[in-house]
């Protein structure tokens, strides 16, 4: 029913004339449904897609299971090893969730502002601050989807940094660390920023391709009618 991890599950439905699919899965702390109708003729319907957040990893799995318990008393089976061959979805490129995009502003927004005080205010205080933000940013970006590996690698950089640093400051070095911290705080502000600017291009990038497909398309219909 499920794969190793539990982060797909694939049931299957026959209706006589059409074939119900089920499928739900994980990016990031968001849990996807999808349902797909298979009609007898070989056209399918795909229904709405269905997105739950979870504020953490744990119970996502769970989830999962208590909803395929759920359609697997409707009449769902899961998924034999040659009908898995056939995927019922279309893989897509992951895509940053734009829920994220907001709270990755703002937590750019507190680093920045942070970063500007560390360096004019002499604080084992902001030290431990700067380390607490570092570790929510972390947290917020850990197993997000659509975050290319390079943002990743920084930010998990910044966070060992950062607890470096802490460990420094609880050490009484907390005037050697902050200059450091201050300047991780500044920098991981740009790079929030710059993962947002970057991801906002690229969807415009994507709009303008489709748009120009539909008009050339619409173009090649004009020609044939003429």
């Amino acid at each position: 029913m499920t794969n190793q991890q539990t982060k797909v599950i694939e049931l299957k439905r026959d209706n006589g004339q059409a074939t119900d699919y089920w499928v739900s899965y994980r990016m990031g702390r968001t849990l996807y449904q999808v349902s797909v109708q298979e009609q007898a003729d070989g056209q399918t319907d795909e229904g709405e897609v269905v997105k739950e957040r979870f504020p953490f990893y744990f119970g996502m799995t769970k989830r999962m299971l208590e909803l395929a318990e759920a359609k697997e008393a409707l009449g769902f089976r899961p998924l034999t090893e040659a009908e898995k061959a056939a995927p019922v979805i279309e893989e897509e490129e992951a895509q940053l969730d734009p829920a994220f995009f907001k709270p990755a502003i703002r937590y750019a927004w507190l680093m920045l502002g942070l970063g500007i005080m560390l360096f004019f205010l002499p604080s084992p205080i902001l030290n431990g601050l700067a380390f607490g933000l570092g570790l929510y940013v972390w947290y917020e970006t850990f197993g997000q989807p659509g975050i290319p590996r390079s943002y990743q690698r920084y930010f998990h950089g910044m966070l060992a940094g950062l607890t470096i640093l802490q460990v420094l400051s609880a050490l009484e070095f907390e005037r050697v660390a902050q200059p450091y911290c201050a300047t991780i705080c500044v920098i991981s502000a740009i790079v929030l920023v710059l993962l947002v600017v970057q991801h906002r291009l690229k969807e415009t990038d994507q709009i303008g391709q489709e748009e120009s497909i539909r008009v050339r398309k619409m173009k090649d219909y004009s020609d044939l009618d003429l």
